[in-house]
């Protein structure tokens, strides 16, 4: 069997904010497309980091301590995503070895790890693509 790579799980393509693009926009993204990351790229496609459900969580911390959604959700269209993404991102190849990721994510209890080549970002693995994995490998009946 062959080495299974990064490139054959990762999903792409990948939904992308810009860095001063409205927290309110990417709670949006995330909400309509029912994902928990996205990626934050400047003009020439440059990864500069990434917002997860827990970054968006983070950010509305005042909302836990009596603000109103409908003020938070204001609020939330002058916070920028560059102030709630986590820079430093790891990151891997699509030719990176799946279970080499599959280790990288575990360890550091990440929700997922953007794909880059070439410094442009060409996808994303996550934690889901490894269960959608196990459940279409688990399915074969020539197991």
């Amino acid at each position: 069997m062959a080495q299974l790579l990064v490139q054959d799980l990762m999903t792409q393509p990948v939904k992308t904010v810009g860095p001063t693009d409205p927290l309110r926009e990417v709670i949006q993204l995330m909400e309509a497309n029912r994902i928990r990351h996205v990626a934050v790229l400047e003009d020439s496609g440059r990864l500069l980091g990434l917002i997860s459900q827990r970054d968006v969580l983070r950010s509305q911390e005042g909302s836990l301590s009596g603000a109103l959604s409908s003020e938070q959700s204001h609020m939330n269209r002058w916070i920028e995503a560059r102030w709630v993404m986590t820079k430093d991102v790891r990151t891997v190849h699509p030719d990176t070895p799946a279970l080499e990721a599959a280790l990288l994510l575990r360890s550091n209890a990440y929700g997922c790890v953007p794909v880059v080549e070439d410094g442009r970002l060409v996808g994303i693995l996550t934690d889901s693509d490894f269960v959608e994995y196990a459940i279409r490998t688990l399915s074969d009946p020539g197991l």
